[in-house]
């Protein structure tokens, strides 16, 4: 397999979640080199996302990829991702719709206003970070692999956890650990109390579905 085909493209635009896909992914296998469409030589059209599930708005992430790969690319390992907070106090909001909760495109500050301003005086700050991956192989069927990580939201946003892209990840807190949800991926499973880090065993399937399928 030539260097080419050693690249996997992280179906997105976002900084951060490219930051976190590339973190995690080299912690657990380094033979490849994952690249975004910032990388790429020509310019990929954002994708729609008009699906209702973090599922199909994987999907259709990689469907868009696909469709506007130039040919020296077309044999390239896609992985995509949709994600969202689905908060308990909140029915289950946001979910797929975290960038236009209020109807609207929001930025990051914005939806982390909007969050708190919708749970001042919740009793219960319960959430989880859902996370749907989609592995395109040429040649093979797609696989969709499934994270989901457990903890409260805060009442104040964390400001030294703050990421571009990422406005959850000043929120999501982990109290068993005392910790905010993207400080635990760096302690040793041992001292983890036995926390799951889910976003982190998805990617862990992740890299077994690619190193298995790719000879």
């Amino acid at each position: 397999m030539t260097q080419k085909n050693k690249k996997i493209l992280f179906a997105t635009k976002n900084p951060g979640k490219l930051f976190e896909f590339q973190k995690a992914f080299k912690k657990l296998q380094n033979s490849y080199v994952v690249i975004s469409y910032n990388e790429l030589s020509y310019e990929i059209p954002d994708c729609e996302e008009t699906g209702t599930s973090f599922e199909e708005n994987a999907r259709l992430k990689i469907q868009n990829a696909r469709r506007h790969l130039k040919k020296e690319d077309k044999d390239i390992i896609i992985v995509a991702d949709d994600s969202g907070m689905e908060i308990g106090y909140l029915g289950g909001e946001p979910g797929v719709f975290t960038r236009r909760w209020n109807g609207r495109e929001m930025t990051d500050d914005e939806i982390i206003n909007y969050c708190l301003d919708k749970m001042e005086g919740a009793d219960d700050r319960s959430a989880a970070y859902v996370t749907c991956f989609v592995v395109s192989i040429p040649s093979h069927e797609d696989s969709v692999i499934f994270g989901k990580n457990e903890g409260v939201v805060l009442e104040k946003p964390r400001k030294n956890s703050k990421l571009s892209g990422m406005p959850f990840r000043s929120l999501l807190f982990v109290p068993e650990l005392n910790m905010m949800f993207h400080e635990t991926r760096d302690l040793k499973p041992s001292e983890r109390k036995g926390y799951l880090v889910g976003h982190e065993e998805a990617i862990s399937k992740v890299v077994d579905c690619i190193t298995s399928k790719v000879a």
